[in-house]
């Protein structure tokens, strides 16, 4: 009870350290939004969040902020984002008046992205521009300008699964990487009140961030210690250093301390960190001096015929010797202080302590179930639409053949021109129309839309032999969890299975979880294995939902030795010659597919067939349904 006690106790001190630690990166956040980046925060929509986020604003306030968190829309389009045409004034005045989109607006300011990982690439490659430089240029419309905008970024990562993750080119931009998912309400104080700094501190800091000076030694303890946490890359230093500066700031000291570099490297390094430390080597015992002696070489004389000397007469101590060793010594000391690698070392214990536990678990982990670049999590494809989807932009076009005309985008192209226009039929000596907008072929804009198509998971199922029930029953329960997900995601699941000499759809494709159950509950099973015809009919029925505008995700679960031939005559020769060909017609289709190979152990023919087919080979002797589903959500986003 007592170790129990004392664990409960250790857990709800690191706890409290943690949200300590978030307030800090807080106040951090006030004093330089744009040097530092911005913080990543990982949490689900929660009171620990919105804590936080008020606690934030609250700081951010009190350093001279107005509006500190400009909410950025997920699919924001690209006008509102960095600016365009402002149609109203242009109309009013005449000429081409610029309005500023988001990003300008949150100039000294913080942009809050809400749902981060799913801000589609174009958004992030431009507020990745303006953290890179510092001002966003608008060239459109025949206009040119630069606007300074220099803010942090407050990106939410809400992601269900670990593997969604906010963009690569945020993560690099900012400094924190902070997880408040491992806090409940009952973990914080029970006000955050004694945590507010003071204005003049928080006012002092921003103004004098950039006259805080750092000294070399701190320097190359900081890319020592960066190195040996195995963090290469130059913006994360420059994080560091940056954050190094502003707690230095905060404490109203000239130059950068090692105590401000132990708390930047824990902030920025340590959770980056893709390998620990190698611990330091033993120290070498260091080898007493031989004693000094009068002896002669044994050539010279036999130390037996020698006669022990005289001792030596001590002479008295000296007062103005002891005095220079005393300063040596201090001298000696000083010089340890200051010796670079004494100080990395020191810094470098801080850093490792920092180190979460499992950090480098979760490392390993999140590589190999990393998603491709765009794919956010789901496998349907992407496509340009131009009906409905997210909003992608325009382009010049006719508004012809199913198009939509974007009417705002066309006068806002059409409006710088109207001067030049009219000038060109009054010398032409053409009426010039009162009151109206003169619109040519090469203003019209077309509306565009990126939409994600569904995507229709199809099982193939192996109902032949005397272990058909039980493979049967693994894919009933692998279809009602996935269906759980085809909710969420909008996609569809169908069911293929195969024994005696056909195939058959036993579960056409549907999001309903009755539907399933009442398809899957009398799947017969036993006989032979059309192995041929469960590939020709299940890419058949993927091809077509394909041309209805779906993607298609084939997963079949077989042992992968057929004894059924195409035609219906049994034989195994006959039968492995027939499904090798199909396997060879069916690769050509380019579908994802998962080959789950459900004997007691892996065989050659499962996995040559899947090679064949191009799919992901998978054995999962005696998995259960759980497994499976798991195997599937895994090995799809792989494929």
């Amino acid at each position: 009870m007592e170790n129990l006690a004392q664990t409960q106790e250790i857990s709800k001190s690191a706890k409290l350290e943690t949200w300590l630690r978030a307030l800090q990166i807080a106040q951090l956040l006030a004093i330089h939004p744009h040097g530092l980046g911005g913080v990543i925060l990982r949490a689900r929509s929660g009171p620990v969040r919105d804590r936080w986020l008020s606690y934030l604003n609250t700081v951010a306030q009190l350093g001279g902020m107005r509006l500190p968190l400009r909410k950025m829309p997920l699919g924001i389009s690209d006008e509102n984002l960095i600016g365009g045409i402002d149609l109203d004034q242009t109309l009013r005045t005449g000429k081409a008046v610029l309005r500023q989109g988001l990003l300008a607006q949150c100039d000294q300011q913080l942009l809050l992205m809400p749902m981060a990982e799913r801000v589609e690439v174009g958004a992030v490659a431009k507020v990745v521009s303006a953290l890179d430089n510092g001002f966003i240029a608008i060239e459109r419309d025949g206009q040119s300008r630069r606007i300074e905008s220099r803010f942090g970024v407050v990106a939410l990562d809400e992601g269900i699964e670990d593997d969604e993750q906010p963009n690569e080119k945020i993560r690099q931009r900012t400094a924190f990487l902070l997880n408040l998912d491992i806090l409940g309400w009952r973990d914080l104080p029970e006000t955050d009140d004694d945590f507010l700094p003071d204005t003049q501190t928080l006012q002092y800091a921003r103004e004098n961030f950039s006259a805080v000076t750092v000294s070399e030694d701190s320097l190359n303890a900081l890319v020592g210690v960066a190195e040996q946490l195995g963090v290469i890359s130059i913006r994360a230093l420059n994080l560091a250093m940056n954050t190094a500066k502003c707690l230095a700031a905060f404490d109203r000291e000239d130059e950068v301390t090692s105590m401000h570099l132990q708390q930047a490297i824990a902030l920025v390094l340590s959770p980056r960190a893709t390998r620990l430390p190698q611990s330091a080597p033993p120290e070498e015992e260091e080898i007493p001096p031989e004693p000094e002696s009068d002896e002669q070489p044994e050539s010279e004389q036999d130390p037996l015929d020698q006669e022990p000397p005289p001792p030596p007469e001590t002479p008295p101590p000296d007062p103005t010797e002891d005095q220079n060793r005393n300063e040596d010594e201090g001298e000696e000391q000083e010089n340890n202080a200051e010796n670079p690698q004494a100080l990395e070392d020191e810094i470098l214990e801080a850093a490792q302590a920092a180190i979460p536990a499992d950090l480098l678990a979760r490392l390993a982990d999140l590589a190999d179930l990393k998603t491709p670049k765009g794919m956010g999590g789901k496998t349907g494809a992407i496509k340009v639409g131009r009906i409905r989807g997210r909003p992608l932009g325009n382009i010049p076009g006719m508004p012809e053949g199913g198009k939509t005309l974007s009417i705002i985008d066309t006068l806002r192209a059409a409006v710088p021109w109207q001067a030049v226009r009219r000038a060109e039929m009054k010398a032409a000596g053409k009426t010039i129309p009162l009151g109206k907008i003169l619109i040519r072929k090469e203003d019209f804009r077309i509306k565009r839309y990126q939409e994600r198509t569904q995507t229709l998971t199809m099982f193939i199922v192996d109902a032949s032999g005397s272990s058909a029930m039980h493979r049967l029953a693994e894919a009933k329960g692998a279809v009602e969890l996935l269906l759980a997900e085809c909710y969420v995601r909008r996609d569809q699941v169908a069911v293929m299975s195969f024994r005696g000499s056909v195939a058959e759809l036993v579960l056409a494709p549907t999001r309903s979880l009755v539907k399933a159950k009442r398809a899957l509950s009398g799947l017969p099973g036993g006989g032979g294995t059309p192995l041929s015809r469960a590939i020709d009919e299940s890419f058949e029925v993927a091809s077509a939902s394909m041309r209805k505008g779906l993607t298609p995700a084939l997963v079949f679960l077989t042992d992968g030795r057929a004894n059924i031939a195409k035609d219906g005559s049994p034989g195994r020769p006959k039968a492995m010659e027939d499904a090798q060909q199909s396997a060879r017609a069916a690769s050509h289709y380019s579908f994802k597919s998962l080959w789950i190979d459900t004997s007691p152990q892996a065989r050659d023919e499962g996995k040559a067939m899947a090679a064949m087919l191009g799919s992901m080979y998978l054995p999962l002797p005696n998995a259960g349904a759980n497994e499976v589903s798991q195997a599937i959500m895994q090995g799809l986003k792989k494929a």
